[in-house]
């Protein structure tokens, strides 16, 4: 009997052994599992990009309130991805309506030209943050913390350096994720390829890498067409071009003429690696010019852009405040010629337009097969993906029956 119980007593003690082992393995398992879950959890919803500093930030996967600061580009971006509801406040004009005010021969045309508030018109009464340069006013962090963004996407003009990193700072002590895309003045060379880079990371930042792609190569075709269009032309060939800034106010305030664009703007970087013309005014940056230099300067050919207002060629040709450059070659030709009323600065998805704009006004005769207006309808129906209505609006915002180019 006592072999038998010592027998029956192996067997159980076994068992229980045995059963031991396999609960100890099964609560192992679980215990592993329950850990993967919690730092599953900790991690779903969020990702982590490198922004164009090159720091790396975590994000939402997802992000529901953001606020763009910028010159249109980011929230006409979001427009395409189908996000533009997702944006809680941006850099929007201050003043009563961004419009474009030309007034000639008594009649006053006025239109709202931000492209982006025609796409999505309820941007307009969202809150304004602010922005560095532009007609937005200063920015202002606890106006941005006010909105409980969960993510803050600034584009970094270049201008003020200082500023901008200390605003950086503000935003991230208070928790507020900051993307940065840097402008191509940022750099010291500055490229469209940063404008494409800029899109590029806006499509990682909303997980649509695809849409992203798809504007690039829309813009990047048209770019490159016109780029074709002008390689090759000798030195001796290529037209002297002053691009140029007009405001009314450039006489009445500081006794200049308007504004000379030099070495180091986009402007004049696009102009001479795009179409291939030459600038006349050397200076570096944007600067305040006399008459008397602009005389001096004396280009074959003047581009004016929406400086502080829309300025035709007209303006130039007709109105008494600017009788003192009026004997310049480009005016007595009449070869002066206005990109489209499109907000200051050609650095946005509507780029291309702008480049043709100035590519036809300076080497007419190797783009004389192109209507602009039907190349441009095209262009903006196959970015925005807009019907017959929207585009119509937008063609009305560019002016372009002011431009002075056929």
């Amino acid at each position: 009997m006592k072999r038998k119980n010592t027998g029956i007593t192996l067997i159980l003690s076994l068992f229980m052994s045995i059963l031991l082992i396999l609960c100890a393995g099964c609560i192992s398992d679980n215990s592993g599992s329950l850990q993967t879950t919690d730092n599953s959890e900790q991690s779903t919803g969020y990702k982590t990009v490198v922004d164009m500093r090159g720091v790396e930030v975590t994000i939402p996967e997802d992000p529901q309130r953001v606020v763009a600061m910028s010159r249109s580009l980011i929230d006409t971006t979001m427009y395409i991805f189908g996000k533009s509801d997702k944006i809680v406040g941006a850099s929007i004009s201050t003043k009563p309506t961004a419009a474009g005010t030309y007034v000639y021969n008594g009649n006053d045309y006025t239109v709202n030209n931000w492209i982006g508030q025609l796409l999505y018109p309820e941007i307009k009464n969202l809150t304004n943050v602010g922005g560095f340069g532009g007609p937005y006013g200063s920015p202002n962090a606890e106006t941005v913390a006010q909105l409980e963004p969960d993510l803050f996407i600034l584009r970094d003009m270049g201008a003020s350096s200082e500023d901008t990193n200390k605003f950086i700072e503000q935003l991230e002590s208070m928790g507020i994720p900051v993307v940065v895309l840097q402008y191509p003045s940022c750099y010291d060379n500055p490229s469209i390829d940063t404008i494409y880079e800029e899109i590029a990371l806006l499509g990682e930042v909303f997980g649509n890498e695809d849409e992203a792609d798809q504007i690039i190569d829309t813009m990047k075709s048209r770019v490159d067409f016109i780029s074709e269009r002008t390689a090759g032309i000798p030195e001796d060939e290529k037209v002297d071009v002053l691009y140029f800034g007009a405001p009314t106010w450039a006489k009445e305030r500081y006794g200049g003429a308007g504004y000379a664009f030099g070495s180091g703007t986009i402007e004049i970087a696009f102009m001479e690696d795009v179409i291939n013309a030459n600038n006349v005014y050397t200076d570096s940056g944007t600067n305040l010019v006399s008459a008397e230099q602009m005389l001096a300067l004396d280009p074959d050919k003047i581009i004016l852009c929406t400086y502080s207002g829309y300025h035709p060629p007209r303006q130039l040709y007709d109105e008494e405040m600017y009788g003192g450059i009026q004997e310049m070659t480009a005016i007595q030709s009449g070869e002066v010629y206005s990109l489209s009323s499109t907000p200051c600065k050609s650095e946005r998805l509507e780029l291309p337009i702008n480049l043709m704009i100035a590519a036809k006004a300076i080497y007419p005769d190797r783009f004389e097969d192109i209507d602009l207006e039907s190349w441009t309808r095209e262009y903006i129906i196959e970015l925005y993906d807009t019907d017959e209505e929207a585009t119509d609006e937008i063609m009305d915002a560019l002016m372009f029956e002011y431009l002075g180019i056929s």
